[in-house]
């Protein structure tokens, strides 16, 4: 452990006394491009062997959006790291010069889960250091040996210890660093019970925190489902809940269905799921990732009251098959907690859409995601006015966690604060404002000093009265009186030598 406090105090101290220019970060996340670029194959490899996890579902998922991530903050980061000027300016402050910049945190450090173990490691790690951040990186060597070793050999290839530190073993080197180090933010990806406990750790240091969390994302399929297009919309909740073998902290967790296209809906869904039903352990289909987890699924499936369609398992592969259970309610344990695994439970629901939507805020609020599948936009209207989540998806699964122009992130139970190339900058920087007050103005600010009089009092609720003035109209002033002032000093001074 005391080598895990000397390099963390190695980066502290590099980030006070060489701070790293935006073209220096330019060129280190270039580099680690090229090489992560080179390096699919053993990587690949390695979750292959950790977790059986197929190499199509990795490109696509993980490594082919972590290189297309690195490159949109390389093409953007001067753009990502500017401020928009104010639209508008009090006329009390109309004289000054300001600006807003965004500056590095510091030392962050960065949690990262086994479940997409590439991207949600490299996503925020490509935000903190385009920020010009020093990063400590813990990755799951507990329960990913082989892959954290792969990508650990990249990642060292590339960021000097200056910058980057990674971190192996388990809850032990994590307790370590959240309870002995200090950092200036905190990111983690993982369980709402682990996230708490990040949570406590880095209160105690008032340490901000970024906590991706997870919750049980419902999926609505109304009667304005578009019924021409069924098979589609089905094949893409399938794909959405059993990629990765429903490790997916998006994945869709359960179905409510409209008891109005109820019949239609399961026929077709046993039809898509055909193909699901070959899978076995031998088959390129990821594994539940360790004993635990396999444990508690088989227990749902052993203790669901639900018609159980598939539910296969071989554990000592730590495989379970794609699972449909249908004919359950609320009250089902299945319907207690995210489930985290390829088991999808479809529920039959009466009566209006908002009443349903009622029902999700009542049992499970605040989901990572909404899916809604229907055709309407009332529905799409409803959803967003009466449902508080991370992200919503309309005829699509999934997607929200991939598409990294535009934010990512929980609310409430499922997490806070959000991340994605420029998400990410402005998650790991600080807004600073920097205001410079001309000495000229100061005819102006006289009514503000001791000693106060009624006068001036007078003169200053008259000022507060005055319309704000468009920001560029004031600089464009400035501009001009500058050059005015100037432009009469140096007629003055030519004056006198034409004398």
């Amino acid at each position: 452990m005391k080598d895990i406090q000397d390099r963390h105090r190695t980066l502290k101290e590099s980030f006070s006394s060489n701070p790293r220019s935006v073209r220096d970060s330019k060129d280190l996340l270039s580099k680690f491009r090229n090489v992560l670029s080179q390096s699919f194959e053993p990587i690949a490899a390695a979750v292959k062997a950790d977790f059986n996890k197929p190499q199509l579902e990795f490109y696509v998922a993980e490594f082919g959006q972590a290189i297309a991530e690195t490159n949109n903050i390389i093409n953007n980061l001067e753009s990502m790291l500017s401020s928009p000027s104010p639209k508008t300016v009090p006329v009390t402050f109309s004289t000054m010069f300001m600006e807003v910049e965004k500056i590095a945190l510091g030392t962050v450090l960065i949690i990262s889960p086994f479940n997409y173990p590439l991207i949600l490691s490299i996503s925020p790690l490509v935000g903190a250091i385009a920020a010009g951040n020093n990063v400590v990186l813990k990755l799951p060597y507990d329960q990913l040996p082989n892959f954290s070793r792969a990508l650990t050999e990249v990642l060292e290839s590339v960021f000097p210890p200056e910058v980057l530190l990674v971190v192996g073993g388990g809850v032990t080197e994590s307790t370590y660093l959240l309870n002995e180090c200090k950092f200036d933010k905190i990111f983690f990806t993982g369980s709402t019970k682990v996230g708490k406990i990040v949570y406590e750790a880095a209160s105690k240091n008032l340490t901000p925190v970024v906590l991706e969390l997870g919750g049980k994302s419902p999926v609505f399929i109304t009667k304005n489902i578009d019924l021409s297009s069924i098979d589609a919309l089905l094949d893409r909740l399938l794909w959405g809940k059993f990629s990765n073998a429903g490790q997916t902290c998006v994945a869709p967790d359960y179905v409510l269905v409209d008891s109005v296209v109820y019949e239609k809906v399961m026929n077709h869904l046993q039809k898509a799921f055909e193909k699901f039903s070959k899978i076995d352990n031998k088959s390129d289909y990821s594994h539940v990732v360790n004993q635990r987890n396999f444990d508690r699924l088989n227990g749902l499936i052993e203790s669901t009251k639900g018609d159980v369609i598939g539910g296969r398992t071989v554990k000592e592969d730590l495989f379970i098959a794609p699972t449909i259970v249908s004919n359950i309610d609320w009250n089902d344990p299945l319907m207690c907690e995210e489930i985290f695994g390829p088991i999808l439970p479809i529920i039959k629901y009466d009566g209006s859409f908002q009443s349903i939507i009622k029902k999700v805020t009542e049992n499970h609020d605040t989901p990572l995601a909404a899916y809604l599948f229907s055709s309407s936009e009332e529905d799409l209207t409803m959803l967003r006015k009466y449902l508080r989540s991370g992200s919503i998806l309309v005829n699509e699964t999934l997607m929200s966690a991939g598409c990294f122009v535009t934010p990512f992130g929980g609310i409430g139970s499922s997490g806070f604060g959000n991340y994605h190339s420029k998400w990410s900058i402005d998650t790991f920087t600080h807004e600073r404002a920097v205001l410079k007050q001309p000495l000229w103005a100061e005819f102006l600010l006289a009514e503000r000093y001791y000693p106060y009089t009624e006068k001036k009092l007078r003169k200053l609720m008259l000022l507060s009265k005055i319309p704000e003035i468009p920001f560029q109209l004031v600089k464009s002033i400035l501009f001009y009186c500058l050059v005015f002032i100037c432009g009469y000093f140096v007629g003055g001074v030519w004056n006198s030598f034409s004398r």
